[in-house]
């Protein structure tokens, strides 16, 4: 991630790709380098996305159609299990802290949900999958050290693709963009980098930031900021909501609907319920 202001002058020249291409096949006629939705008949829903997904550009019109919007679910975990917490859900307008988060950056809304562990703490890869995008960030910004998974439809069992970034690792995984990776598999290590300086101080704030999408498309344009063809927000609560992705709809829920159980690994590797595809990024440990 760029420093704040560096990402108000972010190019657009950006290109979709399923991973290691730079480019994907469009049938009979190869496209530009530019990239489907990217040239003079689409700049429409070019700005539109980019005020959807781009953190200083974002407007609440665009971030809404493109499912950022609060939805409402509130995570159940498990009674036998200490599992790490969320302490700053999807759309909130506050910190872990409490405190009011900056109107530069997607209106004053969280881009994710943030739980927070000391530094160091093993992260785990929620579902098999591919390290996609490997990124380093810069101190002082508001990114830091960061990943992005991307998990097919066979992976998950859900019928979208799903795009997930870890970020403000203090560790990045050894492997390289490309790999695939299985449930429960170590991809970095929890740290603060992105958060000194600022609201947090010289120490920061030790604690993963997630953000996710869906889409029913693999493929994605990536310029310091990742936009996923035909992509949509995703709370990363819904992961674990029966299946149910679009935001809109979790919203519409009757709030007795909107309590989600999460999925988990134990920390000496069991998966809880032993079928799932789909676990929280932390291991839990039994409850004193």
């Amino acid at each position: 991630m760029l420093k704040p202001l560096a990402l108000c002058s972010l190019s657009f020249s950006l290109i979709f790709t399923t991973g290691s291409a730079l480019a994907f096949d469009m049938g009979d006629k190869a496209k530009s380098r530019q990239g489907e939705g990217m040239s003079g008949g689409h700049s429409s829903q070019k700005m539109m996305k980019a005020r959807a997904f781009i953190p200083p550009k974002a407007t609440r019109d665009a971030m809404a159609r493109f499912g950022f919007i609060t939805t409402g679910l509130k995570p159940v975990y498990p009674t036998r299990y200490d599992c790490p917490k969320v302490l700053s859900v999807f759309a909130s307008p506050t910190r872990s802290d409490g405190s009011r988060r900056s109107q530069r950056f997607f209106k004053g809304l969280h881009g994710g949900f943030d739980i927070p562990q000391p530094q160091g703490t093993p992260l785990l890869a929620m579902a098999d999958g591919e390290l996609i995008i490997k990124h380093e960030g810069m101190e002082g910004g508001i990114g830091g050290k960061g990943i992005w998974m991307r998990h097919s439809p066979a992976q998950t069992g859900l019928d979208k693709w799903l795009f997930i970034e870890y970020k403000h690792l203090d560790t990045l995984p050894d492997f390289e963009p490309g790999t695939t990776v299985k449930l429960g598999q170590q991809v970095g290590t929890t740290g603060n980098s992105g958060t000194t300086g600022g609201h947090y101080g010289a120490n920061g704030f030790y604690h993963l930031h997630m953000t996710a999408y869906w889409s029913e498309s693999p493929e994605y344009r990536f310029n310091k900021v990742l936009i996923p063809k035909r992509g949509q927000w995703l709370d990363p609560l819904a992961l674990f909501k029966d299946g149910e992705l679009d935001s809109a709809v979790l919203e519409a829920l009757p709030p007795t609907d909107r309590q989600v159980s999460i999925h988990f690994m134990t920390i000496d590797g069991h998966i809880v319920p032993e079928q799932a595809r789909i676990i929280w990024p932390y291991a839990c440990q039994p409850a004193s």
